[in-house]
């Protein structure tokens, strides 16, 4: 662990992790707000440009203490690279999914009630409106069941979108 992003790596990649940090940041805030989360639940992560590194937000941090600072930086094992706090337990699911789809710029993890209701019932949710077909290019599938704390819900995550349409 570091002090400073800027002292292991470049200045360029430097400020793009101060940017999405902030980023990243103002996003947990808009969990909230729409009620996606409760607690510490749930969490937001973005890839760094240019760079085998994403942010995500630290363990067990309430969301009105979150600032840009607290954001942590991971590489792509997981492993913490700069920040003060414990990186999320998500962290292992969130690194295998870079790592598996480099398409994939950010993770958006929330406990929202209606996503949790489909998910419990282990059934996709159908495409029934055309914003959602724009959006999702169909029904919406649902993984496996997964416990926190490695990279079991990143698995699950690769396999249930290998060769779906949807990017949720």
């Amino acid at each position: 662990m570091t002090s400073s992003v800027s002292s292991s790596v470049t200045s360029s990649v430097a400020g793009a992790v101060a940017a999405l940090r902030e980023s990243v940041c103002r996003l947990h805030a808009e969990l909230v707000r729409y009620g996606l989360v409760a607690w510490t639940a749930g969490n937001v992560s973005g890839r760094v440009p240019g760079a085998d590194l994403f942010v995500i937000k630290p363990s067990g941090v309430s969301y009105d203490d979150l600032s840009p600072e607290s954001i942590v930086v991971c590489d792509l094992d997981g492993a913490l690279v700069d920040g003060e706090l414990a990186p999320s337990s998500d962290t292992a699911a969130h690194a295998y999914v870079y790592r598996h789809l480099p398409q994939v710029g950010g993770v958006v993890h929330t406990h929202s009630t209606y996503a949790s209701a489909w998910a419990a019932r282990g059934e996709a949710i159908p495409c029934v409106l055309t914003a959602m077909a724009d959006e999702f290019g169909g029904p919406i599938p649902v993984g496996p069941f997964a416990l926190i704390g490695n990279d079991d819900i990143g698995r699950g995550i690769v396999a249930t979108l290998d060769g779906h349409r949807s990017p949720a």
